[in-house]
C-alpha cells in the first residue's frame, strides 16, 4: 500500500511522530480557548502524519433512521436522526414523521447506545461539538438550534426557530475560541422559479446574536451550504453540495461578512442532477494529518486535499479507496464526517434512497 505525507503545500513534507502530534493538540486546544483564532501557524491543519491512499472500513451501527451528521464527545460519536424520507422537501410523497426525533450516542470503546430526546418533527441534521465540549444540534425542517451541556443527555433551545433569515440549519462548528457557533443557513425548498440560496452564518456563543453572513454565491443550479469545518488557526471551509463547490473563508475575515470565496470547483464535487432530491455532490468534510477530507453523497466517494494549496486545480482532488472485507466499496450516500485519532475517520452514510448504508462507519488510514 503507498503511503503520502500529508503536508500543505505541493512539495512532501516529513511526518511528525504520533507522540509530538498529541501534544502539538492538546496544547493547542488549551491556548485557542484563550484567544481569538488559530494557534502558532498560518498552516490550516499544521500536524502531518504519514496517512495511506485507501481505507479500510469498519462498521460501527447499523439500522439507523436516516443518519446524517456526527460529532464526538467524551469518547461517544454522536448521530443526527433525521427521517429525511419523512421531510417534505426532500420526499414529494407526503408520509407522517413518526418520531421519536433524537441524536444516537455510539460509544467508541463497545458499550450500550445512549440517546438524546428532541422535540417532535425537528429532523435534526448537523451536530458539532465545541472545544469546551458543549453540543449542539441544527434543524434542517425549522431552523432552531438546540444546545447539550457538557457531559449532559438533555437538549433545551439556544435558537428559536425563525431566528435565522433562512429556514433550515445545516452542518455547524464551533470556533477555535469557542465564541462563534458557524452554521450552514440554507433555502432547501424554494419557491418555483427561484434557485436555492445559502448562506455561513456566525452566532455569538454567549449572546446568540448574528455576528457575521457569508453568502455562497449561486452557480447555475443555486447555492446549498451543506458542512462547514474550522482549521486550527480559524480559516473556516464550506461545501456547497449543488454546484459541487468547496469556499474558504480566512481567519481574519472571519467576522466580516460575505468574505467566503470560491477556492475549488471540480466534477469530482459534483451532483447528477443538479438541485434534485438526491442529487447532492459534496457533502461533509473534516480535517486530518494535514489534509482535508470530503465526501460526494451521489457518487459514494472520498476524497483529500492540500488545504493550503492557493489554487487549486480538479486535479488536486485525490481519491481514497476504501475496501470492506477485502474489497472495494462505495459509500452509501456519505453524509457527514469527522477525524477520529490521527488516522480515522468516522463517515455516516444516510443510505437516503439507496440500498443499505444507514450506519456510522470508521474509515481507517495506515
Amino acid at each position: 500500500m503507498q503511503s503520502l505525507v500529508f503536508g500543505v503545500s505541493r512539495a512532501p513534507r516529513l511526518a511528525v511522530s504520533a507522540p509530538a502530534v498529541r501534544w502539538r493538540r492538546a496544547a493547542c486546544a488549551l491556548a485557542v480557548l484563550g484567544s481569538a483564532f488559530g494557534c502558532g501557524s498560518d498552516d490550516d491543519d499544521a500536524d502531518t502524519v504519514a496517512l495511506a491512499d485507501s481505507g479500510s472500513l469498519t462498521a460501527l451501527t447499523t439500522a439507523m433512521e436516516i443518519p446524517t451528521t456526527v460529532a464526538v464527545r467524551d469518547g461517544v460519536a454522536w448521530v443526527s436522526e433525521s427521517q429525511f424520507d419523512h421531510y417534505q422537501p426532500f420526499n414529494m410523497v407526503t408520509v407522517e414523521a413518526p418520531g421519536p426525533f433524537r441524536l444516537v450516542g455510539v460509544p467508541l470503546a463497545g458499550g450500550a447506545p445512549q440517546t438524546i430526546a428532541l422535540p417532535a418533527n425537528y429532523f435534526p441534521e448537523g451536530v458539532t461539538v465545541s472545544l469546551a465540549n458543549r453540543m449542539y444540534v441544527g434543524s434542517v425542517a425549522t431552523g432552531a438550534i438546540y444546545t447539550v451541556d457538557p457531559g449532559g443527555l438533555e437538549a433545551r433551545e439556544f435558537l428559536p426557530a425563525g431566528t435565522l433569515d433562512k429556514p433550515s440549519v445545516l452542518g455547524m462548528a464551533v470556533s477555535t475560541d469557542v465564541k462563534v457557533l458557524w452554521a450552514c443557513n440554507t433555502v432547501t425548498s424554494p419557491p418555483a422559479g427561484e434557485l436555492p440560496s445559502a448562506d455561513l452564518v456566525g452566532i455569538d456563543t454567549s449572546t446568540r446574536q448574528i455576528v457575521a453572513t457569508h453568502q455562497l454565491p449561486a452557480s447555475t443550479v443555486g447555492s446549498f451550504c451543506n458542512d462547514v469545518v474550522v482549521a486550527p488557526n480559524g480559516n473556516l471551509w464550506v461545501t456547497e453540495s449543488f454546484g459541487g463547490r468547496l469556499f474558504r473563508i480566512p481567519a481574519a475575515e472571519a467576522l466580516t461578512n460575505s468574505a467566503a470565496t470560491l477556492w475549488l470547483q471540480a466534477p469530482q464535487l459534483a451532483g447528477p442532477n443538479g438541485p434534485a432530491a438526491g442529487a447532492f455532490g459534496v457533502n461533509g468534510l473534516t480535517l486530518l494529518g494535514g489534509r482535508l477530507f470530503v465526501v460526494n453523497s451521489s457518487q459514494g466517494a472520498l476524497f483529500n486535499i492540500d488545504p493550503g494549496l492557493a489554487a487549486p486545480v480538479p486535479d488536486d482532488l485525490q481519491r481514497v479507496a476504501v475496501q470492506e472485507g477485502g474489497a472495494e466499496v462505495l459509500l452509501s450516500n456519505p453524509d457527514g464526517i469527522t477525524a477520529q485519532g490521527e488516522s480515522g475517520i468516522l463517515v455516516v452514510e444516510n443510505g437516503l434512497g439507496l440500498p443499505g448504508g444507514k450506519r456510522l462507519v470508521r474509515v481507517d488510514l495506515q
